[in-house]
């Protein structure tokens, strides 16, 4: 099965890992003609159609270990709990110190016009600002290190995983306010990232020990489950997963520790395709997957390059019957 095309354009922009275990470091925040990505102390856009690379953040003070775009802005987070902000229309920028420890992970919402960023923070809390005016709305208190959150598109609910094996359901109220309403057991050890599809009613969860776990949220019994290309060492974790952002493709991926990208049709979960992104008899790390905004193309993030996939669209829009989404 082939939901993308295996030979990918390759971009020669470093995309670098600050942390072994965070591996969300590549974005796409308006179109597939550009990308986001971290290159040690500096954030960079990178227009694969002129070719030109153009900093966001240059030569920051600490080297991002969590970056994230949504809305308009830029959020970038450091080992010590350092945070930078950026729109990306404008010049404007703030930075700040938001206390406990490494910054693990960011997610950007929109709740009922007002954006907020969160904060996932190996202090066990996920801390909650407004933005631009960065005022802390909340600060939720989980009970092991947040590795990553992550809000539904509708808004209504917030996933979280960290150092435990499980997952933390929270309803996010006309208010804006957060409550836990549930708990779900993925695999055996610790989850580093979490995903929901664009209808909001699926969520899937990437964890250390190889496995991504998928649940229809409206039943605490587990939808499916995928193991990684590599089996259960170290390479084979399972470091980041994502869903098709829009129209009728209907795809997950979630990337190894190195080499690896798995594409999962997300309407049966029943196949799977594997990738392997880079030199083919060399292992290497992979800082980021992201979808653009269109789904057409998966951006897979390198130490020594960026790869770009095309997804086939005509053929996920296409059923046995000839007919079209």
């Amino acid at each position: 099965v082939q939901f993308v095309r295996p030979s990918p354009k390759k971009h020669p922009q470093r995309s670098t890992i600050q942390h072994w275990q965070l591996r969300d470091l590549i974005s796409c925040p308006t179109t597939r003609k550009e990308f986001v990505y971290v290159n040690q102390n500096s954030v960079l856009s990178y227009n694969t159609e002129t070719k030109q690379a153009t900093h966001l953040l240059k030569d920051i003070a600490f080297p991002p270990a969590s970056m994230t775009t949504g809305e308009g802005y830029l959020a970038a987070g450091g080992q010590s709990s350092q945070l930078m902000v950026r729109q990306l229309a404008t010049n404007w920028f703030a930075q700040t110190n938001v206390g406990g420890s490494i910054n693990n992970a960011m997610c950007i919402s929109n709740h009922h016009g007002q954006t907020r960023l969160l904060i996932s923070n190996n202090d066990e809390t996920i801390k909650v600002y407004s933005l631009p005016g960065l005022q802390r709305i909340a600060s939720i208190s989980l009970p092991t290190a947040v590795n990553y959150a992550s809000v539904s598109p509708d808004g209504r609910r917030l996933a979280a995983v960290g150092d435990s094996n499980q997952v933390y359901l929270f309803d996010v109220s006309a208010s804006g306010s957060y409550s836990r309403i549930t708990s779900f057991t993925a695999t055996s050890d610790s989850g580093f990232s979490c995903a929901w599809n664009q209808s909001s009613d699926k969520l899937a969860v990437a964890s250390q020990d190889g496995f991504v776990s998928v649940w229809d949220i409206r039943s605490s019994e587990k939808l499916a489950k995928f193991g990684s290309k590599q089996g259960r060492q170290g390479s084979g974790a399972c470091r980041c997963v994502k869903f098709s952002p829009s129209g009728a493709v209907d795809l997950m991926i979630y990337s190894e520790h190195e080499s690896h990208v798995n594409v999962v049709d997300a309407r049966t979960f029943n196949e799977r395709q594997v990738l392997r992104v880079g030199q083919p008899n060399t292992d290497a790390n992979i800082s980021g997957i992201c979808f653009s905004p269109d789904s057409k193309v998966i951006f897979v993030g390198m130490d020594n390059a960026v790869f770009e996939y095309e997804v086939d669209v005509f053929g996920r829009r296409s059923f046995p019957t000839g007919t079209l989404l």
